[in-house]
């Protein structure tokens, strides 16, 4: 019984976190479809393969500073707090502060320095305006992210919260605004036959070319606009309320660490955090370098094969100009991918929230605790990722034809590969969380060890089969689906390693896989009965609402919910206490 009770408050702690910055993820990813969205209905494949190629390197240094950093903090504070130094807590994010600011400024300056370099690794001269607009940002990330990691560290998820809530917010407006301002205005310009953003243009090809390069910077500046809000929020907010400790934390702290043992230790575990972050993100950088190249490959070297592949897809013209790879790269990156991200970003919600609890039950030496934890972060991540994974399989077209549908070429092009992207899924979205697991464990060194076998087998995967016409794109799939399967073996292997914990991944996961899978086959079985009854997008909606609700029957029939998953909930001792009554758990 005592047993029972620690685990429910182990996981309310758990959950308390997860709902602070779940509530904030779903206003922002609702905010993110609002900009995705509309944004890919207002620039082409063209102008979303600029975009998301200076996109690309600024994940990858932004979630250094958003992503490692932020992780690295919170792990120090919730060490410090659970031992009742707030001398240390303080003086800690005061070194952070410094620490990050250089770190801002220097990732901005190199950006800038090998921003010419970059866009011709990648073979997409077109973006270079679009990564000068975005190295900026990298500043405000760095220093955003010494705020957040304190906040989170201190279990406050509220700062962190609401803060992305304002980026997300003023990144629609202004990313919007400016890509619609921009888009009029080139069009004006070449109906009067002048110059287009300062480039004389002779055919309607030519000018859109220039328009897709200069609206997708103008997007990218309003990214940069969102992030100094975000950063500006957090230093109100900490000006206005202080740092959360009280006189009676300070009083009765032990006298604080010098600062040169805390900056130490601090960049002793950020590095690899923040490593293993940029890893994360070099799969997007891989595909950015790959694509484009063995796409422009594949092209030259079977170019009947390609156009008859692409037939009614892209014109000949756009062929013999060579910005056909440019246009397929966008189509997966700016339309497939944007709904593909939408799953890892609500699985990483209980890897933000578990570190604090992970690594005090560990530096307590809690080891029910910490099963307790790692196995409430698989399992809540499973009911995610699972059902995310198999709808995503069977519904990819649907699903792109209701968000863009003026978009025939380009959702031609992203679903096929969305719907393989899908499978991998599984692997990513428990992956995210897990790797949140051995930081709060103090390992963080493992993640970048097995993101970079992934990073390595997709690279090589990518090379090979995107270069072969029949396959062409859709082996970014394929290299995405092995590189994660093989990080999540590794993860779970490391896992057991540290902890000497008996965690079975199919035990937790099974019977979530049975329902995730029945779920995706109704949703797509649905679609092909109905299809022709009414509106397509009708047919859509309604298919994953009965996909949604096979899931959540199935999971009660096969009691796929434990008691202590429902009483993790708000009102969950109620709710289990009804679903017991009927054996509906386990």
């Amino acid at each position: 019984m005592q047993d029972t009770r620690r685990k429910v408050s182990q996981g309310q702690n758990l959950l308390r976190g997860a709902t602070v910055l779940g509530a904030s993820m779903i206003i922002v990813k609702l905010f993110g479809a609002l900009f995705k969205i509309p944004l890919g209905n207002i620039l082409d494949g063209d102008g979303m393969g600029y975009f998301s190629t200076s996109y690309s390197i600024f994940t990858m240094i932004y979630s250094f500073s958003t992503a490692g950093l932020p992780a690295a903090i919170a792990k120090m504070v919730a060490e410090q707090s659970v031992r009742g130094r707030g001398r240390d807590i303080r003086k800690l994010h005061n070194l952070s502060v410094r620490l990050f600011l250089i770190m801002g400024i220097v990732g901005t300056v190199l950006i800038l320095l090998f921003s010419h370099l970059y866009v011709s690794l990648a073979s997409n001269e077109g973006a270079w305006l679009s990564v000068i607009a975005i190295a900026p940002a990298v500043f405000f990330g760095c220093m955003t992210s010494a705020y957040r990691g304190y906040y989170e560290g201190m279990r406050n998820m509220r700062p962190t919260a609401v803060s992305q809530v304002v980026e997300v917010v003023v990144k629609l407006v202004f990313g919007l605004a400016l890509a619609i301002a921009s888009v009029k205005i080139g069009e004006a310009q070449f109906a009067a036959g002048g110059k287009v953003f300062g480039q004389v243009c002779t055919t309607e090809l030519e000018a859109n070319g220039v328009i897709q390069q200069v609206a997708s910077a103008a997007t990218i500046l309003g990214v940069t606009i969102s992030t100094m809000a975000g950063t500006l929020y957090l230093l109100w907010k900490y000006r206005r309320e202080g740092d959360g400790l009280s006189e009676e934390d300070l009083r009765y702290s032990p006298r604080p660490m010098r600062g040169r043992v805390l900056i130490v230790r601090l960049v002793t575990i950020a590095i690899p955090i923040s490593i293993g972050s940029i890893v994360m993100n070099v799969a997007q950088a891989v595909d950015t370098v790959t694509i484009i190249n063995c796409l422009q490959f594949a092209f030259d070297k079977f170019p009947d094969t390609m156009q008859k592949l692409f037939t009614g897809i892209i014109s000949p013209e756009m062929i013999a100009a060579g910005t056909a790879a440019n246009f397929i790269y966008g189509s997966y990156s700016g339309y497939a991918l944007s709904i593909f991200n939408l799953v890892p970003s609500f699985c990483n919600i209980f890897g933000k929230s578990a570190l604090p609890n992970v690594t005090a039950c560990w530096s307590s030496g809690d080891r029910e605790g910490t099963r307790v934890n790692i196995e409430s972060v698989i399992r809540m991540t499973s009911l995610i990722a699972i059902p995310a994974s198999f709808g995503i399989f069977f519904m990819a077209e649907p699903i792109l034809s209701l968000l863009y549908p003026a978009k025939d070429a380009e959702v031609a092009v992203a679903s096929q590969v969305l719907s393989w992207q899908g499978i991998s899924l599984i692997f990513l979205g428990l992956t995210v969380p897990l790797f949140a697991v051995l930081q709060g464990l103090g390992h963080a060194g493992k993640p970048p060890k097995y993101m970079l076998v992934g990073m390595i087998v997709k690279f090589f995967v990518n090379l090979v089969t995107i270069c072969i016409p029949y396959i062409n794109v859709n082996g970014a799939a394929l290299g995405t689906g092995s590189c994660y399967a093989i990080i999540l073996f590794l993860s779970l292997r490391g896992l057991r390693q540290v902890t000497g914990l008996k965690i079975s991944f199919f035990k937790l996961t099974g019977r979530q896989l049975i329902c995730g899978f029945a779920c995706g086959l109704t949703a797509w079985g649905s679609y092909q009965l109905m299809s022709g009854i009414t509106s397509s997008h009708l047919i859509t909606l309604v298919s994953i609402a009965l996909g949604g609700i096979v899931y959540v029957v199935l999971l009660l029939l096969l009691r796929a919910l434990s008691r202590e998953d429902i009483e993790m909930l708000p009102k969950g001792k109620k709710i289990a206490k009804m679903l017991a009554k009927y054996k509906l758990i386990g």
